[in-house]
């Protein structure tokens, strides 16, 4: 990847809609170009997909917090570890959790969730410590979100 491709990319992050005209015009490149390169960048998976970012607040969320969920109590680690992957990803699939990862503590796992309200956050948070794999939840509740706020679904 070089420095046309770093530029376009920023471009099409802002505005995947962009006619190639106008941002080959911004690079000084041939719109053949800019078409060339944006398909081999999809192509390689470098640009994963292009999609609709919606505000949070157009779906009703108003309120957000950072969740940190420990996995344990099984009686091999390695269960453990297994079954935090499992539960992250079971996490990802909810739309209200517009970020899941898991730490560099294997039995962590860190999440940004969206609720409608202040009781909708800890309504969410009692769900996750409903499940039997789960020790501790510990989050914080956020005031504003200053970038990372949009949300694309899951990827299929």
């Amino acid at each position: 990847m070089d420095q046309l491709d770093r530029d376009l990319i920023r471009i099409l992050q802002k505005d995947a809609k962009r006619p190639f005209t106008q941002i080959a015009e911004e690079l000084n490149q041939p719109d053949t170009t800019i078409h060339f390169r944006t398909r081999r960048l999809k192509e390689n998976n470098i640009v994963t997909r292009f999609c609709a970012l919606l505000h949070p607040d157009a779906l009703g969320y108003t309120q957000s917090a950072l969740l940190h969920i420990e996995i344990g109590g099984h009686i091999l680690p390695d269960i453990s570890k297994d079954r935090t992957q499992t539960f992250a990803m079971e996490l990802a699939q909810e739309e209200h959790f517009l970020w899941v990862a898991i730490g560099s503590e294997p039995m962590k796992i860190h999440t940004l969730v969206l609720g409608t309200s202040e009781d909708d956050i800890l309504q969410h948070i009692e769900d996750v410590k409903k499940s039997p794999d789960v020790v501790n939840v510990s989050f914080e509740s956020l005031n504003n979100i200053v970038k990372g706020w949009e949300i694309s679904g899951n990827p299929e």
